[in-house]
């Protein structure tokens, strides 16, 4: 949260304060502490909504955020004791532990028809439990359970019927068990009472069921059990609309992908989603064009048909439908205590349908609710209330939302993370993304191409020159198409000809691309399909800023090759790349050791036009490899590369590496700006050094003002 807001906030408090306190005549001093402790909460919830201590650090506004570290712990466990090994047919069975006196004596895995191709092999053990560091919330109840089947995800789910002694008024859950990072991961469950509890998955590891006793959880559940996640920061920037391989919206995908960005943090700590990848996180940001977040839609459609929800939907509806709603209120609750983490919500309305949402905080019989529908919205709650959830208001998507198809969820599921999920996958999708492939196995493909008045057809491309005022553009598919064009972040409507207008200068034309759902002339529905931008030049630009008048090579060095370094070779341009190879001759007791090596880099070229106080962004590539014909331990060698301006560097890549180094290959991006200037001003040139073990250059690009 902004720091101003939250003086405003607390403002606000004090003032309301001195109202009750100046306004009320026949109140009780009890009846003015309620009133205050109403507009305290108030401030409570101003101060939580950010979830921790935040910075904008990113043009796109995303944020980087401190939380508090996620719960962690270990087990101490002693000796295995295997219980049952048994084969499973691909039509189904059971696999039942048959062992009078072990406490695990009658548990059941009931493996469904078609949740594996093939025949499947389980291997159950235990090891009992004889202490652990969860803190005093966790009370193991069981034996740490370990089920082995090869670790592959089942196409059905299966169910794992627990004994358990569960004392009354006492609340029983299950838990996975990653000894590696020590986190625990609830898993949903069927049913549970006093002797047994029966949980639903699609994969098997570590188990462990814990215990806690009921009025210790409500305690909890007053104070305020949180994970830190938050709308607006941690979710997706945009709505779910609905796409064209997700026909009826992509709920689960979208908040499936938030989930596993929080949990996994593939840009780093603390680094948050929400706006990191607005306009697939190219500069500058495009906070009210949604379309262009292409990556991230895709991703989240293509996320969201990677699951047979029909197989999932059905099954929660027939056989999770009746679970008790205190104890999915309860699942939410302990799932979040113990592991700090945001959970998966599944809802479903008695008039068809179901729609999926995340929870990530339990204040005052409320599950606060981040819905993809409203994207940033810290409001959306779920409320219980004796005994039972209230039904929440949503829909299928936004667009269904939006056309008065809204519906009430009667019935609130717990869906936790990888019980239901394949975790790898999403890691697998999320490499996709960013590659900037994402969706292209499930997407249809089309072409945008140019049209000239001889109707004749060529693509368009970024970078493209071009001769005429006017562009006649086109999507090409195999599919019902229709599109719309962009010009510098506006829609452009076409002439009578079809054709768009360009301005004088860089054309930066984005094309939405939609595809016909219904593939129905008489009754089309279009649905999302992919965003492209392209450059386009017209005519001359004229700058307001500085122009780049002069490239100098300040320097340029390549060393000589001699009989201890022999065919050194160093290259580079102001073109903006460099190279430098060549070899090492090492002496040695035995004889001589050749290292050959191979260092490269480049960087994207300064503009033409430099306009004050606006970023300049400066990519820079560099790499470095090392091969040796056999194996020695000698020296450092290493290559250099500095972008600077106005005395200060804003980019360094330095590699030194030894001969026994991996390869390494590095990108960073050199940021800064210029000031004003005035007519026929020069000012201090943006310098690039870069330098291998063949040799270095240093060039200089010079800029004069031009009003």
């Amino acid at each position: 949260m902004h720091r101003g807001k939250l003086y405003h906030r607390i403002s606000v408090f004090l003032l309301t304060l001195l109202l009750i306190a100046t306004t009320t005549s026949c109140g009780t001093a009890e009846d003015l502490l309620d009133k205050a402790g109403d507009a305290l909460e108030g401030v409570k919830d101003a101060i939580d909504e950010g979830g921790g201590e935040s910075d904008s650090d990113d043009e796109n506004g995303a944020q980087t955020v401190s939380r508090p570290p996620r719960p962690t712990g270990t087990l101490a466990t002693g000796q295995e004791t295997p219980l049952t090994s048994e084969t499973v047919a691909a039509s189904g069975g059971s696999v039942t532990v048959s062992k009078p006196g072990d406490p695990l004596d009658g548990l059941e895995i009931q493996v469904p028809s078609g949740a594996y191709p093939v025949p499947k092999q389980f291997d159950v053990s235990s090891r009992p439990v004889d202490g652990h560091t969860f803190g005093e919330y966790f009370t193991p109840a069981s034996p740490l359970i370990s089920i082995d089947n090869a670790g592959e995800y089942s196409e059905e789910f299966m169910t794992v019927t627990i004994p358990v002694e569960v004392p009354q008024d006492h609340f029983a859950m299950a838990f996975y068990y990653d000894k590696e990072s020590g986190s625990l991961e609830g898993i949903p469950f069927k049913s549970v009472n006093e002797d047994s509890i029966t949980i639903v998955t699609r994969h098997f590891c570590d188990i462990i069921v814990s215990i806690i006793n009921n009025t210790v959880l409500d305690d909890l559940m007053k104070s305020d059990i949180d994970s830190h996640f938050r709308p607006g920061i941690d979710d997706w920037q945009f709505t779910n609309r609905g796409s064209y391989i997700a026909k009826g919206g992509h709920c689960a995908g979208q908040c499936l992908t938030e989930l596993w960005y929080f949990c996994e943090q593939p840009d780093g700590q603390d680094l948050t989603l929400n706006r990191r990848y607005d306009k697939n996180g190219v500069k500058p940001a495009t906070p009210d064009l949604w379309q262009d977040d292409s990556y991230g839609y895709r991703l989240a459609s293509t996320a969201q048909e990677d699951i047979n929800w029909s197989s999932f939907e059905n099954y929660f509806l027939s056989d999770m439908a009746g679970l008790n709603d205190e104890l999915t209120f309860r699942a939410f609750a302990y799932s979040i205590q113990l592991t700090g983490e945001p959970q998966h919500v599944g809802i479903y309305s008695s008039a068809g349908g179901g729609h999926a949402m995340v929870c990530y905080r339990i204040y005052k019989n409320n599950l606060y609710i981040a819905d993809p529908n409203y994207p940033g919205d810290t409001e959306r709650r779920t409320e219980y209330s004796n005994g039972s959830f209230k039904p929440y208001n949503s829909g299928a998507n936004a667009v269904e939302i939006a056309a008065g198809n809204g519906k009430a969820y009667e019935t609130i599921g717990y869906f936790a993370k990888t019980a239901a999920v394949d975790w790898n996958k999403l890691a697998t999708r999320w490499s996709e993304f960013k590659a900037g492939t994402i969706g292209n196995d499930r997407f249809p493909q089309y072409d945008i191409v140019l049209v000239d008045d001889q109707d004749k057809k060529e693509p368009l491309v970024d970078g493209y020159e071009s001769e005429h005022k006017k562009l006649e553009i086109e999507v090409k598919a195999g599919f019902p198409v229709t599109w719309t064009i962009y010009r510098n972040g506006t829609k452009l409507d076409h002439d009578a000809d079809w054709k768009y207008e360009l301005e004088d200068g860089n054309n930066l034309i984005g094309v939405a691309v939609w595809g016909d759902v219904n593939n129905n002339p008489q009754a089309r529905k279009w649905r999302y399909v992919d965003f492209q931008y392209f450059n386009v030049q017209y005519g001359e630009e004229e700058c307001y800023g500085w122009v780049l008048d002069s490239i100098v090579e300040k320097e340029f060095f390549a060393i000589e090759s001699d009989e201890f370094r022999p065919n050194l070779v160093f290259q580079a341009s102001s073109d903006g790349w460099y190279s430098g190879s060549g070899r090492h001759v090492v002496p040695t007791l035995e004889g001589e050791v050749s290292v050959d090596f191979a260092e490269s880099g480049s960087w994207t070229s300064p503009p033409d036009c430099i306009k004050p106080n606006v970023p300049v962004r400066i990519e820079m590539n560099c790499s470095s490899s090392y091969t040796t014909s056999e194996p020695i331990d000698w020296g450092v060698l290493g290559t250099f590369f500095i972008v600077s301006w106005n005395t200060g560097e804003h980019g360094r890549i330095n590699h030194e590496m030894y001969t026994t180094d991996p390869p390494q290959e590095s990108t960073m991006i050199a940021e800064f700006e210029f000031y004003e200037g005035s007519p026929g001003a020069y000012c201090p040139p943006i310098v690039v050094q870069c330098g291998t073990d063949a040799g270095w250059a240093t060039y200089e690009y010079y800029y004069v003002w031009q009003d």
